[in-house]
């Protein structure tokens, strides 16, 4: 936060680039004020979803189909209260796993399940999922 406004919204797919922005909208916000630092982590964050579309796009399926094993155990269409993903947005898959991962979601087993996984199966895990219908 500088100034009362929220810099930073990016999804955090390279920490130390990732860091760097945040330092420059750090060091634009205290040189040119708020509203410059927005406008950069806005930029930045329209960067980082189109870098985030580009990695799904080329995300191996097949590789995501494997992972995938494991998580219909549980995220099937049981009417279990455990959400189905077949369909779910690939970019909200990437989100929410990154959350667990980080645990900033609250959920047990989903923090461990989302703590074992990198950023590329991750991705994998999202572009397959959004792949298959509901």
């Amino acid at each position: 936060m500088f100034y009362g406004v929220s810099v930073m919204g990016t999804v955090n797919l390279r920490p130390h680039i990732a860091g760097l922005v945040r330092l420059w909208a750090s060091v634009i916000a205290k040189m040119f004020g708020a509203m410059f630092a927005v406008m950069f982590g806005a930029i930045s964050n329209a960067t980082a979803q189109t870098d985030l579309a580009d990695q799904i796009t080329k995300a191996d399926l097949g590789y995501g189909e494997y992972l995938a094993g494991e998580c219909v155990t549980c995220h099937r269409n049981s009417g279990t209260g455990i959400p189905q993903i077949n369909g779910i947005e690939a970019e909200t898959f990437v989100i929410i796993m990154k959350a667990y991962r980080s645990k900033d979601l609250d959920n047990k087993v989903m923090q461990m399940m989302a703590g074992r996984l990198d950023d590329e199966q991750i991705i994998s895990l999202a572009a397959y999922f959004s792949s298959l219908s509901n």
